[in-house]
């Protein structure tokens, strides 16, 4: 074959079948390294997820804890009898009076807090401060001094898994009628406060949300540890 023969036929480049055959190729190559790409993501995405759910529960937990171990009892000018530890207490909503961020202070003034969830599932706190009456004795004002979201992404309330379970000294549960309160004297028998946290940041549903329970005492009432029946 002649020179000028061979680089004629070498300039005619691919045929059909071998073009087909590099497009397969390289749609195959692109495929999967797509697959690989949007794998990798999810998993990243739900990983965080997870990451933020976690610190969701748990910013959550230590806020409702350290206001419950600091709850405590008002004394009421001109009667023997103390404000209870708690105005309200229902399974999806608390208020209690707590000497909560007193710092170094010698007169700590009491918080009324209240924890509720709102129609968005978030977990939210507001605060009530205190002011002196008849020189020694404490009130709570009327209106919040400020209110905040100390949690979102909660599943939806169920009747199984509220956000609070009350007990008493010798561990039996004090249940609150469906979006009501206990009763006085029930609030005056509490002494422990059982918090669940349910939080699912994950919008996606491929991870489980993260689930957080912690049982706390009220060592200012001087009850000692409450054993769960």
């Amino acid at each position: 074959m002649s020179l000028l023969r061979r680089l004629r036929r070498e300039d005619q480049g691919l045929t059909l079948v071998e073009l087909m055959v590099a497009m397969g190729v390289s749609g195959l190559l692109l495929t999967l390294v797509v697959a690989m790409f949007v794998t990798s993501t999810r998993s990243v995405t739900d990983q965080q997820g997870a990451v933020a759910s976690s610190r969701l529960a748990s910013t959550a937990m230590n806020e409702v804890t350290r206001v419950v171990r600091a709850g405590t009892e008002i004394p009421v000018y001109g009667n023997s009898v103390n404000n209870p530890v708690f105005d309200y207490a229902g399974a999806e909503k608390m208020i209690i009076n707590s000497f909560i961020d007193a710092g170094s202070t010698t007169d700590p003034a009491p918080w009324r807090i209240q924890f509720s969830r709102n129609a968005k599932n978030e977990l939210v706190e507001t605060r009530w401060a205190a002011h002196h009456v008849y020189t020694t004795y404490w009130a709570f004002a009327t209106t919040a001094s400020y209110s905040r979201i100390v949690a979102r992404s909660l599943l939806p309330a169920e009747s199984a898994s509220p956000l609070f379970r009350y007990y008493d000294k010798n561990g039996d549960q004090l249940t609150p009628s469906a979006g009501a309160s206990l009763s006085t004297t029930q609030i005056r028998n509490i002494a422990a406060v059982q918090v669940t946290m349910n939080v699912q940041a994950n919008g996606s549903g491929r991870t489980d949300p993260v689930r957080l329970q912690n049982l706390v005492g009220l060592p200012n009432l001087g009850v000692a540890r409450v054993e769960v029946k």
